[in-house]
């Protein structure tokens, strides 16, 4: 009973902070391209069993509870790596650009370097004027180089040619190009396009409500001079998209990994990585399989933002929370090793 009475009281109390923001409104994008000031301290994988460090087919690499004295710092939705410089883009959905510069030794993630904060403008060279409008939730690189933001209530996605978290600078350049997919019009406000991918000249958008959430996804793939098609894929049931990136960095080979997420009153959150094999052309149903799953006592939070890697033949993925700037939530940075898949045991006749 006693479990129940806690359970209930810190919903309440989570319900109120909730409320209490929305009347307020999170603090939007604003000022220049500035340095952030970020304090970063590690959390374990698991903080009952410091030395576990496997989740399915990801190895542990470190995480980090990033806090920030500047209250635009938060709401992250969105990653994307940046090689040349080994640096972070991430994009909030408050219309805010961030670049991390992550500290890391053999592989490992022990902290953050260095971090910018600049407004993302719109295309009359402002930032958004409202939450509806800033609601940036994915971020994707077309194959010159540009960089699509997608959005989420008034749908659509931005072209930024130049932005590069290795010249923080660039972060002050407005879109060039506002595309709306087709068949996105009638999605949830608040439940639209939240991740969205480019592999080769198709675009993959999956949406957290209405068509690509339940039982089975949807994706939707084309190209903004194209029409949009349907595909299919299993998606983890009680779970709904939050991120997507190619598994290959540059690769037209149609793999996929997509970040869902769940949050329950009772159980709290939870995430699961699932590797997503395209169809060609012809086909309309995707072939997925579980890559992990995250949840208590395993660290976990609102997982919202995924980028990758690509050191030779290994991959490594980066998780990032939104924690809705709730005091309740955290804002947590993981890094992972993703791992070959065991292949199946050869079955011989008897």
């Amino acid at each position: 009973m006693w479990r129940r009475i806690i359970l209930a009281a810190g919903s309440a109390l989570l319900l109120a902070s909730l409320v209490a923001l929305h009347a307020a409104g999170p603090p939007l994008g604003s000022g220049s391209v500035e340095v952030l000031r970020i304090a970063s301290s590690a959390v374990p994988m698991n903080a009952s069993d410091r030395a576990s460090d496997r989740a399915g087919r990801l190895r542990f690499m470190g995480a980090l509870h990033l806090e920030s004295p500047d209250r635009r710092f938060g709401g992250i939705s969105a990653l994307l790596w940046h090689g040349g410089c080994n640096r972070l883009l991430a994009a909030s959905d408050t219309g805010a650009w961030v670049v991390l510069e992550p500290d890391e030794a053999d592989d490992r993630l022990l902290g953050i370097r260095k971090a910018w904060m600049a407004p993302i403008l719109g295309q009359d060279g402002r930032p958004a004027a409202s939450k509806e409008a800033a609601d940036a939730e994915s971020l994707a690189r077309a194959h010159n180089g540009d960089i699509w933001l997608f959005y989420e209530q008034q749908h659509r996605g931005m072209r930024f040619e130049g932005v590069d978290a290795c010249r923080p600078e660039t972060l002050a350049r407005a879109p060039v190009e506002r595309w709306e997919p087709p068949g996105t019009a009638g999605w949830p406000p608040n439940g639209g396009i939240e991740s969205a991918a480019i592999q080769g000249d198709i675009f993959l958008i999956l949406a957290e409500g209405g068509p690509g959430s339940g039982a089975s996804g949807t994706f939707l793939a084309g190209a903004p001079d194209a029409p949009m098609r349907a595909i299919s894929y299993a998606a983890p049931e009680h779970y709904r998209p939050t991120a997507m990136e190619p598994r290959d960095p540059g690769s037209d080979n149609g793999v996929m990994l997509v970040l869902h997420r769940r949050a329950s009153v009772f159980r709290g959150f939870s995430a699961v990585l699932s590797e997503v094999r395209l169809p060609d052309a012809a086909g309309d149903v995707a072939v997925t399989s579980e890559i992990a799953r995250l949840r208590p006592p395993l660290l976990v939070d609102n997982m919202e933002a995924l980028a990758v890697r690509a050191e030779g033949e290994r991959r490594f993925v980066y998780l990032m929370s939104d924690d809705n700037f709730n005091p309740l939530q955290r804002i947590i940075l993981m890094k992972f090793e993703l791992l070959p898949a065991t292949p199946a045991p050869e079955r011989f006749p008897n």
